[in-house]
C-alpha cells in the first residue's frame, strides 16, 4: 500500500545530499545492508534513511519478492533522476575546485564498440594510471538507437566515442580519427587477388559486419552503399570484434572496417587487406560529451589525452 508522502515543500528541504546518496545506494544494490556496506555507514542508518526515504517519497522503494529484496516500479522510476542529480551535485564542487589529478578519485567511463584499434586504449589506461593513479577507466558498449545519449544525459557515462554524425543540440563533440575504409580477407580468398575486388564482386560477396546498427538504419558504411547504389548481403552480424578474425580466416566473408582496426588483424592473425573497390568518405570518429560536463577540469584532461592517444595513432607507420 502506497505511504502518504509529505507536502512538496517539506518533502525538498528534507531531501539533503545524504538521503540522496542513501536513495543511490538503495537503488544500485536493492538492499539495506548492502546499500550500507557501499556507503561505509552501518545498517541501523540505512534503515532509518530508507524510512525518512519512503515517507518524503510516499513509496515502499524496496519490497519482499521470493527471498530477496526488488525496486518497487516507482523506485525504477527515481534510478537515472537520483544518478544525475548527484552527477550535478558532484560538478558544482569539481568547477570550482581543480584538484590535483594525483589527488583525484573517481571513475572514467566511456561508452564505445570496440572498432578502435587495442593500442588505442592501452595508451590511454597508460596516461591514465601515470597521471591519475587514483582513478580507474570504465569502458562499456554502445547502446542500440542512440542509447548512450540518453547514457550521457542521465550521467552514467561520461564520454562517447562515435562514428554517427547526429546529435542532440545538448551534446558537444570533436573530431577525433579519421581514417580510411579498407576490406579484410583470408589469405587465398578468391577476392584477395590484384583487381578482384571490384565494386561489383563487392556487393555479389557475403559480408561480416560490425559497426554501430540502428534498426531500420543499418549501419554508417550502409548510408554511404546506398550512395554508391550497393545493397550487402551480410552473413554474420557482431558487435564482438574478437570474434571477427576467426570467422574471417574460416569463410570466404568480407570485413569493412578502418584501416587502423585492419592493420592489427593483418599483423595478429594473418588476414589480408584490400582497399575498398570505390571512392568513399573516411571513417569518422568523434568524441561526446554532455554540455553540464563541458568545464569539468578532469574530464577535460581526459578528453586531451583521448586526443592524444588518436593523434599517436593516427601518425603510427603504416603496415
Amino acid at each position: 500500500m502506497p505511504l502518504p508522502p509529505e507536502p512538496d515543500g517539506d518533502a525538498a528541504r528534507r531531501l539533503d545530499e545524504p538521503l540522496l546518496r542513501s536513495l543511490h545506494a538503495l537503488l544500485s544494490e536493492s538492499g539495506v545492508s548492502q546499500a550500507a556496506s557501499r556507503l561505509g555507514i552501518a545498517q541501523s542508518a540505512m534503515s532509518r534513511h530508507l524510512a525518512v526515504l519512503r515517507r518524503l517519497i510516499g513509496d515502499p522503494l524496496l519490497i519482499r519478492v521470493g527471498n530477496r529484496m526488488a525496486l518497487t516500479e516507482r523506485a525504477q522510476e527515481l534510478v537515472a533522476p537520483t544518478r544525475r542529480i548527484l552527477a550535478d551535485m558532484s560538478l558544482l564542487v569539481s568547477h570550482a575546485i581543480a584538484r590535483p589529478l594525483r589527488d583525484l578519485r573517481r571513475s572514467f567511463r566511456i561508452a564505445t564498440y570496440d572498432f578502435m584499434p587495442k593500442a588505442f586504449f592501452a595508451q590511454l589506461a597508460e596516461r591514465i594510471g601515470r597521471d591519475a593513479p587514483e582513478c580507474d577507466l570504465v569502458i562499456r558498449g554502445l547502446g542500440s538507437r542512440f542509447e548512450h545519449y540518453r547514457q550521457l544525459a542521465d550521467g552514467d557515462v561520461d564520454l562517447v566515442i562515435t562514428v554517427w554524425p547526429e546529435l542532440p543540440e545538448h551534446l558537444r563533440a570533436t573530431g577525433l580519427l579519421n581514417e580510411p575504409l579498407v576490406c579484410v580477407l583470408r589469405p587465398g580468398h578468391p577476392l584477395a587477388d590484384a583487381g578482384a575486388l571490384t565494386l561489383e564482386s563487392y556487393e555479389r560477396a557475403r559480408h561480416l559486419t560490425s559497426l554501430e546498427h540502428v534498426p531500420g538504419r543499418g549501419t554508417v558504411i550502409d548510408a554511404q552503399l546506398a550512395d554508391l547504389g550497393v545493397t550487402l548481403r551480410t552473413l554474420v552480424h557482431t558487435q564482438f570484434l574478437s570474434l571477427a578474425p576467426s570467422i574471417l580466416s574460416r569463410t570466404d566473408l568480407v570485413f569493412t572496417t578502418g584501416r587502423l582496426l585492419a592493420e592489427d588483424f593483418a599483423r595478429e592473425h594473418g588476414l589480408v587487406i584490400v582497399p575498398f573497390p570505390a571512392k568513399i568518405k573516411p571513417m569518422r570518429y568523434r568524441l561526446v560529451w554532455h554540455e553540464r560536463t563541458h568545464t569539468d577540469h578532469a574530464l577535460r584532461w581526459l578528453r586531451e589525452e583521448l586526443a592524444a592517444a588518436a593523434r599517436a595513432l593516427a601518425h603510427r607507420p603504416r603496415s
